[in-house]
């Protein structure tokens, strides 16, 4: 076996030959060609490659971030602007990019949704807030970018009910297969099967993986496909699209081919996009559900507080969105996170349901320190699952349609924190409230979603990405869905740190509110 540092060696070696080529030249293993990511300023660089019209590819990327606040940023001038856009990676969302992982052979980007990657005409690594360019490129005109291939050809057979609809080759080991209809638990230990020559035979193929189902290893189709779902194969890493002519459907223990098409020989797919490996997730990641908190005639209050990100790991939340698949990746321990995110009447980033023309009450509880990023969380609802509505360019705002009344920096209230009790006795809970305020601070507004109000929205923060969750606009509340347990907690019990606060006003005329933020950095560093 080879070592992921020598593959990475080689790797890294095979690219390097790759300059002999011109900018905006195709290359069936990378993409296309667009330059190398460099600054004379710093000591970033990394050759960029378009995957397809929304995907770009950085190989030998040397990036060290020095400071909390640099984006790959895309652009419509020719130098990074304010006015451009975020791309996203997998480790990092939109957030702040941190240091990768060593062992990664290369860094996918990705573009904004409801963009192309010709809508622009630079890319970079670019401070944000300093307007400041790292490390960038132009973009060529006339950008040849290279096209999955939709084909005429159907699976169509006389046995276990056997047909398709078109496929679909996304790039040179995956095809998408539409609409596909097999009776696979009548028929006897069957497979997809790919490989070469004038006819299909059992010596010249080799099975083919189900995306999402041979995650491990191939097993036999035994589920009964009825049409309405789509499939999507990947084939093994020794092949491609161009080294095989036939894709079957092929019974493995009869040795009996059930249906199949042929590969095209011609130019039909002489553009198509490399393949991108996708992220594996640990084989020991725990699966989980998102807790649930629906408006009923009982709960009209919505109190949003902070918790740390570590109390995750007592929970059992289901990877459904973007912002649950980070959360999950991020508890690996490998890249930077949100410190923390929200928590709704004391559960951990729920799915809220609230019904349409029923006004509820949102409590905010997130802190309101600006010196302090992670303590300023004003709160908002809108139609970004990201949050971080501050830290977007005018470019971003203009696509995010916010739906919580009053500019969302007056959406700020007294600081709370759900706290992990470490040390706690047989009869106590597992967490508690810590918080800096009182009750009369803490600032509170209307929400009364309508007829217009789009069925699926988000709660976030305005100064930090990936601390909220989902909101279900509906006309009823669903009956086959439980609400989650709150956790008890009495206002009047409030922690010493709101009367080490109040005490300090008296000393001090009032001035003592950063004082009180130490105090809950100095908590929790003891808890």
């Amino acid at each position: 076996m080879i070592s992921q540092a020598v593959r990475t060696f080689l790797l890294s070696f095979v690219i390097s030959s790759v300059f002999c080529y011109d900018i905006n030249t195709y290359n069936a293993d990378y993409g296309v060609y667009v330059g190398e990511l460099s600054s004379p300023e710093s000591d970033i660089s990394g050759q960029v490659f378009v995957v397809n019209a929304t995907t770009l590819q950085i190989f030998n990327l040397t990036f060290s971030p020095t400071q909390q606040d640099l984006y790959f940023w895309l652009d419509t001038k020719e130098t990074p602007t304010k006015e451009g856009v975020k791309a996203h990676t997998y480790e990092y969302g939109i957030t702040p990019l941190g240091p990768f992982p060593e062992d990664n052979d290369r860094v996918v980007v990705h573009v904004p949704e409801k963009n192309r990657i010709d809508d622009f005409k630079s890319f970079s690594i670019y401070s944000f807030k300093t307007d400041k360019n790292y490390a960038s490129l132009v973009l060529p005109e006339g950008l040849k970018i290279p096209k999955s291939v939709a084909l005429t050809t159907e699976f169509s057979g006389k046995r276990y009910s056997l047909r398709s609809g078109p496929l679909y080759v996304i790039d040179r080991r995956t095809i998408k297969v539409y609409g596909f209809t097999f009776e696979g638990n009548k028929a006897p230990k069957t497979y997809f099967y790919a490989g070469r020559g004038a006819s299909v035979s059992y010596s010249s193929g080799v099975k083919v993986a189900i995306r999402g189902k041979d995650e491990k290893e191939i097993s036999e189709i035994s589920e009964n496909y009825r049409g309405g779902k789509d499939i999507i194969l990947e084939l093994p890493e020794n092949y491609d699209i161009f080294h095989i002519d036939w894709i079957s459907v092929y019974c493995y223990k009869y040795r009996v081919n059930f249906g199949s098409v042929l590969v095209p020989t011609d130019d039909t797919l002489a553009n198509l996009p490399p393949y991108v490996p996708s992220f594996k997730r640990n084989s020991d990641e725990k699966s989980m559900t998102r807790g649930v908190l629906k408006g009923s005639a009982e709960r009209r209050n919505f109190t949003f507080q902070l918790g740390d990100i570590e109390h995750i790991k007592n929970y059992n939340v289901l990877l459904t969105t973007r912002t649950d698949k980070l959360i999950a990746f991020l508890l690996q321990g490998n890249l930077r996170s949100p410190k923390y995110v929200w928590h709704v009447n004391s559960v951990m980033t729920p799915d809220l349901y609230l019904m349409r023309n029923v006004t509820y009450n949102f409590n905010v509880e997130g802190g309101r320190e600006k010196m302090i990023p992670e303590f300023y969380n004003p709160l908002y609802i809108g139609d970004d699952e990201n949050g971080g509505y501050n830290e977007l360019s005018e470019n971003e705002i203009e696509k995010v349609t916010v739906y919580s009344p009053g500019p969302i920096e007056s959406n700020t209230g007294p600081l709370c924190l759900w706290m992990h009790n470490k040390d706690k006795s047989a009869n106590e809970p597992d967490t508690f409230l810590d918080c800096d305020g009182w009750p009369e601070d803490v600032h509170s507004f209307a929400f009364t979603p309508n007829e217009t109000t789009p069925s699926v929205l988000y709660y976030n923060s305005g100064n930090n990405f990936n601390m909220g969750g989902r909101i279900f606009i509906v006309d009823e509340l669903p009956e086959d869905i439980a609400d989650s347990a709150e956790v008890p907690y009495n206002r009047e019990k409030w922690h010493t740190l709101a009367l080490s606060r109040q005490r300090a006003d008296k000393v001090n005329g009032g001035k003592a509110t950063l004082a009180a933020v130490f105090l809950i950095i100095l908590t929790i560093m003891i808890a």
